[in-house]
């Protein structure tokens, strides 16, 4: 009977797992200190790419000295990762990686994985197909999940400026043909836009042509600086942060707060707004990485952050425990969680601080409530 309920009132499902996300909000502040095995892995596999992204100076690194599948079937028996729940690969562009469907066999063997996920430029089309579909035939063997993320970042010209390629005709294919197949691709989908100078005044019209054309979400970040990949020494070129159409941004993210339709996606995007908006910035987010995160490279080094950490060690020379709880170490990712926290909104998983979620609450009841408040001249906040 109750489930029946559930089933003709699928407004009442969206509400109790509002609920759920408040009450499973963390109630304190974490310092970082914590010895506890990391959950999330976030592994970029290589550093070669051939897009030529404005926001991206990874096309520019150096891609030489990556681990073999000897190496990396090694790496994944250890400790470190006994515990590790959700992969998410990325580089570099992982359909480059030859034998990507091995490596992603290796990573299944973890014993605690629950959930693979790819982020892919998608426009290698000879590579990405028969990828996609060996990698989710062995998921689904083990009882993986697995999901697909392709990253566009405007619409026609506008995602090809951004790339730094003529790509957008083919990624727009291959995203059709996966979702029109997604019985053999993957179990889930979305598409990902990163918010910067080029595209932010054309994200309307990106929207509108994802509606229109496609039946699957687009999430969207800001762009910031990522040390792994240089992007903090291009910030000149696509930050908003420092740039004036940084009130567009603004505006297109406190639109995407109030159309939201969960209490999650809602939270990520007034967070992404009230960081660019306060005089002293503020992370509400909250963040895998200060406790149960960990970064593996494709030359096997280990990182807490996976935006501002230095290695703490490489899987060629140690074993990950002793890097991952060393600690000197834990004292660095302590510095990390405060001096440099509050001025990032790279990550967008990871249970939020109560107080934080408390924040937008207060937001929403202002907007309902306004009314009462002009018209009896009260101020109820």
């Amino acid at each position: 009977m109750i489930f029946k309920l559930f089933n003709y009132h699928p407004t009442l499902i969206e509400f109790l797992k509002d609920i759920k996300y408040v009450l499973f909000a963390k109630g304190s502040k974490i310092s970082g200190g914590a010895k506890k095995y990391p959950k999330v892995l976030q592994l970029p596999i290589t550093y070669n790419c051939n897009s030529k992204c404005v926001m991206c100076n990874i096309w520019q690194m150096d891609y030489s000295n990556e681990f073999t599948h000897q190496e990396f079937s090694a790496f994944m028996k250890d400790s470190v990762f006994s515990k590790i729940e959700h992969v998410g690969i990325n580089g570099g562009e992982p359909t480059l990686v030859k034998g990507l469907v091995d490596y992603a066999e290796q990573i299944l063997t973890l014993p605690s994985l629950k959930t693979l996920n790819i982020i892919t430029h998608g426009f290698n089309k000879k590579q990405l197909f028969p990828l996609l579909e060996g990698i989710y035939a062995k998921c689904k063997k083990k009882g993986i999940k697995f999901h697909l993320s392709i990253s566009l970042d405007g619409y026609d010209e506008i995602h090809n400026t951004v790339r730094g390629l003529k790509v957008f005709k083919i990624i727009d294919q291959n995203i059709k043909k996966i979702q029109e197949n997604m019985e053999q691709y993957c179990d889930t989908m979305n598409l990902g836009c990163t918010v910067i100078k080029q595209n932010v005044s054309h994200l309307i019209e990106l929207d509108e042509y994802v509606k229109t054309n496609y039946n699957i979400p687009i999430k969207y970040r800001l762009g910031i600086e990522n040390k792994r990949i240089e992007s903090h020494l291009l910030k000149e070129q696509y930050s908003l942060l420092i740039d004036p159409s940084v009130q567009t941004a603004k505006e297109f993210f406190y639109s995407r707060f109030l159309l939201s339709k969960n209490l999650k996606d809602k939270f990520k995007y007034f967070a992404i707004f009230y960081f660019m908006n306060a005089k002293k910035r503020k992370r509400l987010l909250g963040c895998d990485w200060k406790e149960q995160g960990v970064t593996m490279d494709s030359r096997g080094e280990l990182y807490y952050c996976a935006v501002q950490s230095d290695t703490i060690g490489s899987l060629r020379k140690t074993q990950g425990n002793q890097a991952f709880f060393d600690e000197k170490n834990i004292a660095y990712r302590k510095t990390i969680i405060e001096n440099d926290c509050d001025n990032c909104i790279h990550d967008y998983h990871g249970k939020p601080e109560r107080a934080n979620v408390m924040v937008m609450i207060r937001e929403l009841l202002r907007e309902k409530l306004y009314w009462v408040n002009y018209r009896f001249n009260i101020n109820l906040f």
